[in-house]
């Protein structure tokens, strides 16, 4: 039997059975699985080569024989084989449809195979331009004006008084109170609008609020011609010099009833007075 020295190195290696059909077709499998779960339980792509590189390393130690060198030769050719292989076969694809990894959610298994995504052209400019909406009325719910020192002193936004006849008068009212917990100073300003001729500030709200404390404000609405009225009343907050405005409204309806006309003398029938009687002989 010839000595293990003296056969030739590719005799050795077939003996080893390290480039066996069988050897090549288990480590290329244990090499492409390993690069499949490796990226599919979160690793990134240096833990997915080792796995790939790894795994048909064990395959061939198991399947090859023989002692020495050759044999250790034989192994890391077959591995190097086998990772080639598993590499091509997953970059290629990936490079083709561009879509990232073919199993997680990277930009490729072994190497970067995403697309740079093409400029979006820019939209043409429109030649008509849309005409703005008119902006939503604020509520005209009672809101309290907060003041620079935290302060809140709370009065109604909207005061509507009743309506009325032309010629009639009505009062309307309204408090402002201190909801805070400092000393706030009030005083009520004057009236401003197309409507102000028909009100008129009968009790002012001026001086000092405590804490929890509330005064009234009163108003009469008189007005000389039937229609909708609205006017603003002033009210100035200390400290900070606050300006706020309540909205005054009423409405006056013409008078339905006609006057009863003064009673006049009639006069009374003169008596006739009898013709004179002439005496005839």
């Amino acid at each position: 039997m010839q000595p293990q020295q003296s056969r030739p190195i590719s005799r050795q290696l077939q003996d080893t059975k390290a480039f066996s059909g069988a050897s090549l077709f288990f480590g290329i499998l244990a090499s492409a699985v390993c690069a499949a779960i490796i990226p599919a339980l979160g690793a990134g792509r240096l833990a997915t080569v080792g796995g790939a590189a790894l795994s048909p390393l064990l395959v061939a130690m198991i399947t090859t024989r023989g002692p020495g060198l050759v044999r250790s030769a034989g192994i890391a050719a077959l591995s190097a084989v086998a990772l080639i292989i598993t590499i091509g076969g997953y970059t290629l694809p990936e490079a083709i449809a561009g879509h990232g990894s073919l199993t997680g959610h990277g930009s490729g298994t072994f190497v970067s195979t995403e697309r740079t995504p093409e400029p979006t052209p820019p939209s043409p400019r429109p030649t008509t331009y849309p005409t703005p909406e008119p902006p939503t009325p604020a509520p005209t719910t009672p809101t309290p004006a907060p003041t620079p020192s935290g302060t809140k002193v709370e009065f109604p936004e909207i005061r509507n008084c009743r309506e009325v006849k032309v010629g009639a008068a009505v009062t309307c009212r309204f408090g402002i109170r201190n909801a805070g917990s400092t000393t706030v100073e009030v005083a009520t300003g004057e009236i401003e609008g197309d409507g102000s001729n028909a009100f008129t500030l009968t009790d002012e709200c001026n001086g000092t609020l405590e804490p929890n404390s509330s005064c009234v404000v009163r108003l009469r609405f008189r007005p000389k011609a039937a229609g909708a009225y609205e006017a603003s009343l002033i009210i100035y907050l200390q400290p900070g010099v606050i300006e706020r405005r309540v909205t005054i409204t009423g409405t006056a309806t013409e008078n339905t009833y006609e006057p009863i006309p003064d009673p006049t003398d009639t006069p009374s029938p003169t008596p006739s007075e009898p013709e004179p009687t002439v005496a005839t002989n």
